[in-house]
């Protein structure tokens, strides 16, 4: 663990080294460090009674210096443990280079510069309402050689005192929340930091995929020998658990503090020299004459621009912190700190937004183009259909109100994009193929979608020719097919990137396009939220499906439509009143219980069950152990046969150009012919180099060739992975392909019926058997579970969530929203803490876009709309009121009877979300948030529509009198 957050010691002596003895009352391994120590006169080394001053909060007078909170326990501070890579303990301890040890103490200041200048805060005001940063910070360094496994460990405390001293000069307690949203920031300057200095001293350095490091020259069996608590972590909770897992197995594993006399630290170290010896380390050697020279300017401009692609391709705005982390990453020791600040300060190509993050001005300048794109096509092109034809229709497929009205609304609009928002569950894509018979027999329909899986499903429930988005997209213009009619489902999971070359596409073959997706479900992986973007920034109406057809059991039907109508505590304290929300602290237990409930079902339940985790690490590990309960029910054979298969390890761009991402036995694929590589072949990893940054490749009639890693970049990278079949063994495709001239998409499912002589594999797929070989499973994989962003679009009878922890940042309103609308008749969650989940589930963790961040937003004629519904909700409970209508500059009353001009009937507070009614300038006493009334509006939406047409046909007729 590179950088860590606890708490600290009460007494200044546990902090002392065990080969350390005070001199003067002071330990000669503690160091004062910061402006707000210098402010009160600490320097040097740590003295006892300094040390308690500082813990308690008071200066060397005796005066407080912060405040004490009534019924609180006095918060202390913080102790943020910076530890150096293994490789650099057994130089710096093992070896006893001083050098070594003297770059660590220079990277632990640096980082608490950085700390100092930029994660302290406080706060001031009336209840803190205010928000200082100060730039001062009291810090006691205490530097240790050992963990307590006695195994060398190069580490120091910095306790971090919860005192500082404001732009008014009066102290106060800090702020910590920065510390906390920075300390991986903070772990990744340590770590350049030191990379930089050893790299100053000559020691070549091997860099991770995560910006970690280890010094070149010790082998990976050298460094595991001596990291006995690493192996006693994994071994609690498993080598892949999570970083907060493994965070608290170290303290649940940790052994009690043992101090020892300077005679037994000598005979420790004489262990470390014999261990050494007996794993055969020859400690690496600094070659002075290779030291790395600074890098110019535009090389330090070129590096931030990658990083800024890197860090903008997932997220369209993000705190300035992680864009650093992200350079430092990229930088790897090779640029100076102070440097690479300036230059990101003066970078021309990010804008702040208005919560202090950055975007770009692509992100901006994409969303504008989506923008245009999308409004130059209004009112263009003729209608679909006639209203009596689609009337007709609706008659015929039985559609509902909601249904009808949207149909209606697709033929008869006159626009290249057509935006259509629908929940979970309301027939959408019923819709549309009463739409393909509905519309002129002229048009041609084309059907796109997010993956091959949601494609095939709106093919076979439209009967439209679908494919994925990404295939349309790599069609050459010149051989597209013009005039069309294109519908797009899942709409909600387009990038900008994606939306902006779709519209130029729809644009360039004069076709128009029907976008179907729900803004609350699960967006894009990559950056950007166009469907969200389309319906709020621009004038193009957004027709409505929210009559929920889906759930037959009608507790979840309650549940899900208060979850559409972003009721999300309501809907969750409904599950938890159905007993739907199972609470297991212990994570083995709580996946036991998972794979019981699953298990304890009859085959044919089990076929229409979902089980859903949160990542692939959980899933995979519900995966294999329900495997193993259906080999023991001996439902899946007794004979079994081993397969490869590939998983791509999502290298990004700079990753992808790192040898240490490389291991002997991965496989690569390139996607284009070059001199040297061929798209067709596969190439295994055969040898790697770190230090020249290549590796040697082997393809499949032995040739090899040696590939340099910052060229023909345009490749994937797999991990070659093994599964055990068995004849009953439920699977899926992972990857569109072609096997025996059939197309086989990604998330086709298919069962293993046996085994050959011969080694072939008879698998059953779309109600066909057939015979394959192993070599064709290479993107398979099982399909006991799933994770809940691959679930979007699926639907089941019952569904098994497991939600984890509860507080992963995986959970959230859109990804809750979705499991919990997968099934039709039950739903059933399993997490360590339904209070932390009940707080995540309130959280969006959906994308953004970047324009509504940089912009002060009007409300959009939706939202108007939306204002409107919420009224007349109030009308029929408070009384008549008035509405006041930002774009007409008229205040409508909402039984149409007549027009005042008159304020203060209607405040509307959008940053808080709450709307305010006032009646007769009298403020009415309930105040509904937007969530309420979005409940309501889902019932009262077409009701309403006729409202304000008779409204609208009355004032014009009053205004024709005048």
């Amino acid at each position: 663990m590179v950088c860590s957050i606890g708490k600290l010691y009460a007494k200044v002596n546990d902090y002392a080294q065990d080969n350390y003895y005070t001199k003067d009352a002071g330990l000669e391994n503690s160091q004062w460090y910061g402006n707000g120590a210098k402010i009160l006169g600490l320097e040097g080394q740590v003295l006892t009674e300094d040390y308690n001053r500082a813990y308690h909060g008071i200066n060397n007078k005796g005066f407080p210096l912060r405040q004490r909170q009534s019924g609180k326990k006095a918060n202390p501070g913080r102790d943020i443990t910076l530890s150096a890579p293994k490789s650099v303990s057994l130089l710096g301890l093992v070896k006893e280079d001083k050098q070594v040890i003297e770059a660590h103490q220079t990277a632990v200041k640096h980082t608490l510069e950085y700390i100092e200048q930029n994660c302290i805060f406080t706060r001031t005001g009336k209840g803190g309402a205010n928000r200082q940063q100060t730039d001062n910070v009291m810090v006691a360094i205490f530097q240790h050689d050992d963990n307590r496994n006695q195994d060398p460990q190069l580490h120091s405390h910095c306790v971090i005192f919860n005192q500082t001293r404001g732009e008014d000069s009066k102290w106060r307690a800090m702020d910590n929340r920065e510390l906390y949203q920075q300390k991986m920031t903070i772990g990744m300057v340590y770590h350049h930091e030191l990379g930089r200095e050893l790299k100053k001293l000559g020691y070549e350095l091997t860099w991770n995929r995560d910006g970690t490091f280890e010094v070149y020259g010790y082998t990976p069996e050298q460094i595991k020998a001596f990291s006995t608590r690493r192996q006693e972590i994994e071994s609690a909770v498993g080598k892949d658990a999570s970083a907060a897992k493994k965070a608290r197995a170290c303290t649940s594993t940790r052994r009690g503090k043992v101090h020892q006399a300077v005679e037994e630290r000598e005979g420790i170290k004489k262990l470390w020299r014999e261990k050494a010896e007996s794993n055969r380390i020859n400690h690496p050697q600094p070659k002075y004459g290779n030291r790395k020279q600074l890098l110019n300017l535009q090389n330090q401009q070129e590096l931030l621009t990658e990083a800024i692609t890197v860090t903008s391709e997932k997220q369209v705005a993000f705190p300035r912190h992680i864009l650093f982390k992200e350079l430092l990453r990229q930088s790897q020791g090779n640029f100076n700190l102070k440097d690479l600040q300036r230059e990101l300060n003066n970078n021309q190509s990010l804008i702040k937004t208005n919560d202090g993050r950055l975007t770009t001005l692509t992100a901006i300048k994409r969303e504008k183009q989506i923008i245009h794109l999308a409004q130059s096509g209004m009112n263009i092109h003729h209608h679909l259909a006639s209203t009596e034809t689609a009337q007709k229709q609706a008659k015929q497929f039985k559609l509902n109100k909601a249904q009808t009205d949207a149909l209606i609304n697709f033929v008869t609009n006159k626009d290249s994009v057509i935006l259509c928002q629908g929940d979970a569950g309301v027939g959408k894509t019923y819709t549309v193929k009463a739409l393909k018979k509905t519309i002129y027999h002229n048009i041609s329909m084309r059907g796109l979608a997010p993956s091959a899986a949601a494609a095939t499903q709106l093919q076979q429930g439209t009967d439209i020719p679908c494919q994925t988005l990404d295939a349309y997209l790599n069609i050459p213009i010149k051989s597209l097919t013009k005039n069309e009619l294109i519908v797009v489902d899942e709409a909600g999971m387009i990038s900008s990137s994606q939306m902006k070359n779709l519209l130029e596409r729809v644009k360039q073959t004069n076709s128009r396009i029907l976008l179907i997706g729900d803004t609350k479900q699960l967006a894009a992986v990559q950056a950007g939220f166009p469907f969200k973007l389309l319906q709020e920034q621009t004038k193009l109406p957004t027709i409505q499906i929210d009559e929920n057809v889906r759930q037959q059991n009608i507790n979840l039907k309650q549940v899900v439509d208060l979850l559409a109508a972003g009721e999300i505590e309501r809907g969750y304290q409904k599950l938890q009143a159905n007993d739907s929300i199972k609470q297991m602290p212990i994570d083995s237990l709580r996946r036991d219980a998972v794979v019981t409930d699953y298990l304890q079902r009859d085959e044919k339940t089990r076929l229409q069950t979902l089980v859903l985790a949160g990542t692939n690490v959980e899933k995979e590990a519900i995966t294999n152990q329900i495997r193993q309960g259906l080999i023991q029910q001996e439902k899946l054979g007794q004979n079994s046969q081993q397969i490869p298969i590939l998983k791509s390890k999502d290298l990004d761009r700079f990753s992808l150009t790192q040898a240490s991402n490389y291991q002997i036995g991965d496989v690569i694929k390139f996607r284009r012919n070059s001199a040297k590589f061929s798209q067709e072949l596969y190439y295994r990893v055969d040898e790697v180099d770190l230090k020249k940054g290549i590796v040697k490749l082997r393809d499949r009639y032995d040739s090899t060739e040696i590939l340099e890693l910052n060229r023909y970049k345009d490749r994937e990278v797999f991990q070659s992975q093994t599964r055990e079949l068995r004849s009953g063994e439920q699977m899926k495709f992972t990857r569109n392909q072609y096997q025996n001239k059939q197309k086989q998409i990604n998330g086709q499912h298919f069962t293993v019926i046996g085994f050959k002589d011969n080694g072939q594999i008879v698998i059953k797929t779309k109600g066909k058997t057939q015979s394959i070989t192993p070599d064709s499973l290479l993107y398979s994989d099982y399909r006991y579970g799933d994770t809940v962003h691959s679930s979007q679009g699926k639907t089941a009878n019952y569904c098994i969530y497991a939600a984890g922890s509860g507080n992963s940042l995986t959970v959230g309103k859109e990804s809750f929203y979705v499991a919990a609308s997968r099934a039709r008749q039950e739903f059933t969650v399993y997490t360590a803490s339904s209070k932390a989940l009940g707080v995540s589930v309130n959280k969006s963790r959906g994308q953004e876009n970047a324009l509504p961040l940089i912009t002060t937003q009007k409300p959009s004629r939706n939202s108007e709309f939306k204002l409107l519904v919420a009224a007349k909700y109030l009308v029929e409970h408070q009384g008549k009121f008035n509405l006041q209508n930002p774009q007409e500059k008229t205040y409508q009353s909402l039984d149409g009877t007549e027009i005042r001009r008159n304020k203060n009937y209607l405040t509307i507070k959008q940053q808080e979300k709450e709307l305010k009614f006032n009646r007769d300038n009298t403020t009415v006493n309930n105040t509904f948030s937007a969530t309420q009334i979005n409940y309501q509006i889902q019932a009262r939406t077409n009701e309403m529509q006729q409202h304000l047409q008779l409204n609208k046909a009355k004032t014009q007729n009053r205004s024709i009198s005048r």
